[in-house]
């Protein structure tokens, strides 16, 4: 593979390891003193510094530690060549061009690698990154850097390597996790929970992968344990069921038994292809060249939605037309003029737009009979459809299963929004940025429900959908747990309620706490 010029941070998808981390890192590959290791990007030399001070700490006197750098920044393998000894190897290089055999096997890998995300890879270097390690999903350059890296790795290895927050949370990255765990006898992956001070203006949050006995064993994935960014290992926020719930988990379906979902339509540029009423009318626009969609979770105020809904969202000013029309002849000037704003380099870059053909026709997908909001703070809403209905993928796309009746699509709407369903969500869903819990596609099918049609459901319905939409969503939950919880719980399903309640507050005020102090 051919080198890549990336010449400033940003452009390398370089956060420069701050010395706290280092150490970390440091302290798990260096064991005797005598190790080889290699760095395969090493920036401002601060994993180098740390394995060199810490060998030096723990091993006095001992000067057998080896070291091996690379980097294709030149400036980087310049300043730290000024004060690392010349034992010491650094190759300047991108470091996916070095095979095996171009230098030794080394006792550990220590590493923060470029977290250059999938997207900013021009297209032909990321598809054939994908073809040579196999990797799934819009992975990053990282994720290719650790991969090539257990291959310069001698039996019984070690790995440290730095990741970013995605790595816990997104599919590519359970992926690329397992894969590693597959390497390894054992492995330990630590979340940071507040950001770390990188040398250089970053806002990403990481997590760091520690491995050891490569190629002597497999490993599960493990649990992700809590730490700081010094060093100090935080309380696990995820408590132990209540019996309660464990027992009605026992009883419970998940949404992927009763659904199927995927992701809503991909505009590709938003700022263009979704438009409110008052900027249809001002482009000349017609009607027939839009699709209305559910663009964004705040156009779902209940627990149901309607295309006369969107319509009327349309018209106070949100973007609930998505242009779809069927070409872009002449006898569509507004159309045509709208397309024109994006900027040619935008065309040239965005990895949506160049992967349809023609590059301006979104696939709006089919219809689908409920959306699962999967960015939430008080826990997820199915919000059933009662017409024809699409939406973005800033939402999930419901399609029930052809045996799923209509009155059991509003007793999964309810289930969501009960106790039980506010547990559920603590437990299921992963804490995000600003502490808002996302559901990927793979958990919101594994999303627990407690399902049967009920005496009543509709009524229930209409007054959750109610309650929903005044803003109260205490009283919500109360009839949806008055409608599902006896049944589950019998006469004691309102103490039932109350703990399951409790334990998901308690998990709710921890998860918005901890975001506090990122």
């Amino acid at each position: 593979m051919s080198s890549l010029v990336r010449p400033t941070a940003k452009d390398l998808g370089a956060y420069y390891t701050p010395d706290t981390m280092a150490d970390i890192l440091a302290a798990w590959v260096v064991r005797t003193g005598r190790e080889t290791l290699l760095e395969p990007s090493i920036g401002s030399g601060a994993l180098l510094r740390a394995a060199l001070n810490g060998a030096e700490r723990r091993f006095p006197g001992r000067d057998a530690l080896r070291l091996i750098g690379c980097d294709l920044d030149q400036d980087a393998i310049t300043k730290v060549r000024g004060w690392l000894a010349p034992q010491h190897a650094l190759l300047f290089s991108d470091f996916l061009a070095i095979e095996p055999g171009q230098v030794p096997l080394v006792d550990g890998v220590i590493s923060n690698p470029p977290f250059t995300r999938n997207h900013a890879l021009p297209k032909a270097e990321r598809q054939a990154i994908r073809k040579r390690f196999g990797i799934k999903g819009a992975a990053g350059l990282w994720v290719a850097f650790v991969l090539h890296s257990l291959s310069f790795l001698r039996p019984g290895g070690r790995l440290a390597v730095v990741v970013p927050g995605a790595a816990i949370f997104s599919a590519y990255g359970r992926d690329a996790l397992e894969r590693i765990c597959s390497r390894f006898a054992h492995v330990e992956i630590r979340k940071i929970v507040d950001r770390p001070v990188w040398s250089s203006p970053a806002e990403e949050r990481g997590a760091i992968i520690l491995a050891h006995g490569f190629g002597e064993g497999a490993s599960e994935v493990p649990e992700v344990t809590r730490w700081s960014a010094t060093g100090d290992r935080l309380a696990d926020i995820y408590h132990a069921n209540p019996a309660c719930f464990r027992n009605a988990l026992a009883g419970a379906r998940t949404l992927g038994e009763i659904a199927t979902l995927s992701i809503g339509a991909v505009t590709g540029f938003n700022k263009v292809f979704l438009l409110s009423e008052p900027e249809r009318a001002a482009a000349g626009i017609e009607v027939d060249d839009l699709t209305p969609v559910v663009a964004r979770a705040r156009h779902v105020v209940g627990l149901q939605i309607s295309t006369s809904e969107l319509h009327g969202l349309a018209k106070a000013g949100e973007k609930t037309w998505l242009l779809s029309p069927a070409d872009v002849g002449k006898t569509r000037p507004g159309v045509r003029g709208r397309l024109a704003s994006i900027p040619i380099d935008k065309r040239r870059d965005v990895v949506w737009l160049n992967k349809r053909s023609p590059w301006w026709k979104v696939d709006v997908g089919a219809s689908c009979d409920a959306i699962f909001t999967y960015m939430n703070d008080r826990g997820p809403r199915i919000v059933v459809a009662t017409d024809e209905l699409r939406c973005t993928n800033t939402l999930h796309r419901v399609r029930f299963l052809p045996e799923v009746t209509a009155e059991d699509r509003l007793v999964a709407a309810l289930s969501m929004i009960s106790s039980f369903g506010q547990l559920a969500a603590e437990r299921t869903g992963r804490a995000y940025g600003g502490g808002v819990l996302k559901f990927e596609l793979t958990d919101a099918r594994r999303f627990p429900l407690l399902m049967g049609a009920r005496a009543g459901t509709r009524r229930a319905f209409e007054e959750a959908d109610r309650a929903v939409r005044s803003g109260d969503l205490d009283a919500a939950r109360r009839i949806a747990d008055a409608l599902l919880l006896p049944s589950v719980f019998g006469p004691s399903w309102r103490s039932a309620a109350a703990e399951m309640f409790a334990e998901a507050l308690e998990m709710r005020s921890a998860r918005r706490e901890n975001s506090a102090h990122e």
